[in-house]
């Protein structure tokens, strides 16, 4: 199993406050669920704070009781029926909706993540309910969650997370979480799997969240409970995309679900029920939300299609990525796929005849059906078209196929007739690969056809040395990245080092002065920090670093960014605060530190520190300014006696 996300990647991160998180009524919501001691009266009174919030927790207990019991009317009784763990993360999750329902991503389509995002929580709702691994109300949370790296990956990286998600549009072959471990030396499933721990909640669910993805890569028990939610998750996605799918694209989405389904132990009566079930409701939460939820896919015509085909649909491994779940199924199939385009019926049999055997799996279709829409969904290996099929259109048909990624590597032969050169003439040059004569002979076709599985097999060959080509660049990638992470990160705290603070405090003064917004810093001293080094020794000095600095990380706010410069001195970056603003941040982190007992397994020390607060005024000509002015109110703190606030601009001199 891979490691997870780097913590003190994740934790700078969190520092920069640019991550998805709950605001207002949720946020006071979340943390009173965490207080042990909080009555069920004091939190239905937060929540009643907000009505949206309210119509929504009501309608998910609804979702929950059976149809024997009455109907929940009230905040207390939704609480009864779902529970405070429940309730904290649906607050999470609808407050994520309803602040992050836009963003700065161009390539980031926020209606439609929202929307399937909530077609996965009704999903995993569906799902548990009857196999019982977890309560369905914390799954109706975790499939409302399960995709929120993406959404952090939109939010944090905008600009690098949009061009990434078009270079998968143009080239689908290209996996986005490769893109992504190649460019930001992380991945939407690792952060959006650290971002539910951080917010509490518990490894049953983040590590299903962190591998459904790629499920090869996890590492569960076969019958864990992990496991079984990790499985759900790839189903509940797989229904997501049925549901905002096209119609030409659902049948065959709903042929592959089937074989997911049945693998969770479903028939398919029983899952295409879950299915419309689900499709109920999400048209009825899309209204409550205000999400596009398009129209419900006629979910039992489609099951009962997948049905009439399902002799010839491939199985679906569980280890396939569900962004490729077409590809994935198709190639399961034995054997190469060709598919035979021919008319004549007799032509076909003896197509077969030549064909017989493990090597071909043969798909026939005739001149009435849609070829390059069946070339898409199938993707062969290798195609027979009968020119006589669409005569001098032939050139046109294979221009249109060639055109398309597939289409590019498959293997295309043709069946001429004797007389008129021109359609064949125009047919190779429009990128058929090989012809046989009609009448052809059996031997002879089937002698073609292994001479072009040879060539087809070379591509793979060569795809495959590309891909390892691939995968050493991005591992090289991936460590040229980490190594400048090292360069940017003090070792010992974890925080961002001096030379990553000069280059973020350039960008916020860049900032600063194209939004004429204020831009505070500090500089923060550890009171006789030499004093703590000279009588315990440097083991222990370290150990004070480390718990002040982790003291000093909880009481700063969201958006403001701490570095440590120096041996006992750190900086603060606050962006967009003014001088007032930034007194009181630094007496919050002032508090902190005096607040704080250092544990050194050994006498405990008492610490406090000495902030000097500096803004920057229209008589700064650079950053260095900002941070002098910071730097000389520090030690005007410690003049006044240490252990306290100050700032150079506050000071009134004597008349």
């Amino acid at each position: 199993m891979p490691p997870p996300i780097d913590f003190n990647r994740f934790a700078q991160l969190k520092a920069t406050g640019d991550l998805p998180s709950p605001r207002g009524v949720a946020l006071a919501i979340i943390r009173m669920t965490q207080d042990e001691e909080v009555s069920a009266s004091e939190l239905a009174r937060v929540i009643k704070g907000d009505p949206a919030f309210v119509g929504r927790i009501v309608k998910a207990a609804n979702g929950l009781v059976g149809l024997q019991r009455r109907a929940v009317v009230s905040v207390q009784e939704a609480l009864m029926v779902l529970g405070m763990p429940a309730v904290r993360t649906m607050a999470l999750g609808f407050s994520l909706l309803s602040s992050y329902r836009k963003g700065s991503c161009a390539g980031f389509d926020y209606t439609r993540f929202w929307s399937s995002s909530l077609v996965m929580a009704l999903s995993m709702q569906a799902l548990v309910l009857r196999l019982r691994i977890v309560a369905a109300d914390e799954a109706f949370s975790v499939g409302l969650l399960a995709r929120v790296g993406e959404l952090a990956m939109a939010t944090v990286y905008p600009v690098e997370f949009g061009r990434l998600l078009q270079e998968t549009q143009l080239d689908p072959s290209r996996r986005l979480l490769d893109l992504e471990q190649e460019t930001l030396a992380m991945t939407h499933r690792e952060l959006g799997a650290a971002m539910l721990a951080d917010w509490g909640l518990p490894a049953v669910f983040t590590e299903p969240v962190r591998f459904f993805e790629q499920t090869d890569r996890a590492a569960f028990a076969p019958e864990s409970r992990e496991a079984t939610i990790m499985q759900c998750l790839v189903l509940a996605r797989a229904v997501a995309e049925i549901c905002l799918a096209g119609e030409q694209e659902q049948p065959a989405l709903m042929a592959m679900v089937l074989k997911l389904a049945q693998h969770l132990g479903y028939s398919r009566d029983e899952f295409v029920e879950v299915c419309v079930d689900v499709g109920r409701q999400w048209i009825e939460w899309g209204k409550l939300l205000q999400l596009d939820t398009v129209r419900l896919p006629p979910f039992s015509m489609l099951g009962a299609d997948a049905a009439a085909q399902g002799e010839h649909a491939a199985d679906v491994p569980m280890n396939s990525e569900v962004g490729d779940l077409a590809p994935s199924a198709v190639q399961a199939a034995a054997g190469m796929r060709v598919l035979i385009v021919v008319d004549d019926a007799q032509s076909r049999e003896h197509l077969r005849e030549a064909l017989a055997g493990d090597a071909f799996r043969l798909f026939e279709i005739g001149a009435g059906q849609q070829v390059l829409e069946t070339t898409i969904e199938l993707q062969p290996h290798m195609m027979v078209l009968d020119c006589a099929v669409f005569g001098a259109e032939s050139d046109k048909l294979i221009r249109a196929v060639r055109a398309t990624r597939i289409g590019r590597r498959m293997y295309i032969l043709l069946l001429a007739p004797v007389e008129g050169d021109e359609p064949l003439v125009a047919a190779l040059e429009s990128g058929a690969d090989d012809f046989v004569l009609k009448p052809f002979r059996s031997r002879v076709l089937a002698a073609r056809l292994r001479a072009g599985q040879r060539v087809v097999r070379l591509q793979q060959e060569l795809e495959r040395d590309r891909e390892e080509v691939r995968h050493f660049a991005a591992e090289l990638a991936i460590s040229n990245r980490r190594l400048q992470e090292v360069a940017l990160t003090d070792a010992l705290t974890g925080y961002p080092n001096r030379r990553y603070a000069i280059d973020r405090i350039q960008q916020e003064w860049v900032a600063s002065t194209r939004n004429r917004r204020p831009l505070s810093c500090m500089i923060i001293d550890l009171d006789d920090f030499k004093l703590i080094n000279d009588t315990h020794g440097h083991d222990v000095g370290d150990m004070v670093l480390r718990q002040a600095a982790d003291a000093l990380r909880d009481a700063l706010r969201g958006q403001d960014v701490i570095c440590r410069t120096g041996g006992d001195e750190f900086l603060v970056i606050c962006p967009e605060t003014a001088i007032d603003a930034a007194m009181v941040c630094a007496e919050r982190l002032r508090e902190a530190v005096d607040e704080l007992v250092i544990d050194t397994g050994g006498p405990s020390i008492d610490l406090t520190v000495s902030i000097g607060v500096a803004v920057r005024d229209e008589g700064m000509a650079d950053i260095d300014a900002l941070i002098k002015q910071a730097d000389r109110s520090a030690y005007l703190a410690k003049g006044r006696g240490r252990n306290r606030v100050a700032a150079v601009q506050r000071v009134v001199s004597p008349t």
